[in-house]
């Protein structure tokens, strides 16, 4: 059976399109299998900087979590040898490494960017080890290479529960919350530095300018009333007679301030009151 001219012309563009896309899928195969083989060119680690600039993790702390975790470094080996989303899953399994991101480029670099976790809270319970608390509440160890300056909290803080959030009466949850609230607070937050809970459960709040002690009461009583009070009291009463003045500052009790001079005694605690 004799074929068309234009039936013949038409099967022959079909039959080049289909040898074409045959022939880009062989190359473009061919190439990944190429880069595949290729050898890792250069590692970029980059430590995105928080805003309070904490250095938990470096440059050789990203390398050692990767041969630990895969007996090798990752310069010197082919590119199909590195596993990014297993490289991530490693990182981010890190105490102090909150997120983790690795990518491989064109030029055969592997990218790292690690974001390290932030800690709000600095505990430093009289019967417990030192650790530190992030926003969401989760425990970070104390680390001896580098000490984050945040909120302190000092005294009978109570031994660690990995529920305390959970339990409104836990002393470390009631502690975090007032912690929380000090550091939302833009003015409170560069005038407060450290929680200190005496043995009857009570807050005495540290101010890093003056030798005064707040005297706060139980952290999670009337939390926001008393943070106002002491605003107000910094903001309109304590520059006229100057930060040496006082001896302690009260807010313990209801709707006022009870501040002292340094030659008068201190107050009684809530408890004292009470009885």
């Amino acid at each position: 059976m004799k074929i068309h001219p234009k039936r013949m012309r038409w099967i022959v563009k079909r039959l080049l399109w289909v040898l074409a896309a045959l022939v880009l899928f062989l190359v473009v195969l061919g190439a990944i299998r190429y880069k595949r083989k290729s050898l890792v060119r250069e590692l970029k680690i980059q430590i995105l900087e928080d805003k309070e600039k904490n250095k938990f993790v470096d440059e050789e702390d990203v390398k050692s979590i990767i041969f630990n975790k895969f007996g090798h470094y990752v310069e010197g080996q082919t590119i199909e040898k590195i596993n990014t989303n297993a490289t991530e899953i490693a990182l981010e399994q890190d105490v102090f490494i909150k997120e983790a991101d690795v990518f491989i480029d064109a030029q055969n670099n592997v990218n790292i960017k690690v974001s390290q976790r932030e800690p709000i809270l600095r505990v430093m319970d009289i019967e417990d080890e030192t650790y530190y608390l992030d926003e969401k509440g989760t425990r970070i160890p104390y680390s001896s290479k580098y000490t984050s300056r945040t909120l302190v909290a000092t005294g009978d803080v109570g031994l660690y529960n990995e529920a305390f959030l959970d339990l409104p009466e836990n002393r470390l949850n009631q502690i975090f919350q007032l912690a929380k609230k000090i550091l939302a607070n833009p003015f409170l937050k560069v005038q407060i530095e450290q929680i200190h809970i005496d043995h009857n459960g009570e807050a005495i709040l540290v101010p890093k300018l003056g030798n005064h002690k707040i005297y706060f009461g139980l952290p999670a009583d009337n939390t926001d009333d008393k943070l106002s009070r002491l605003q107000n009291f910094y903001e309109k009463a304590l520059p006229y007679e100057g930060w040496e003045k006082y001896k302690y500052i009260n807010l313990s009790y209801d709707n006022q301030i009870v501040a002292k001079m340094k030659e008068e005694p201190e107050p009684k605690t809530e408890k004292q009151k009470s009885n």
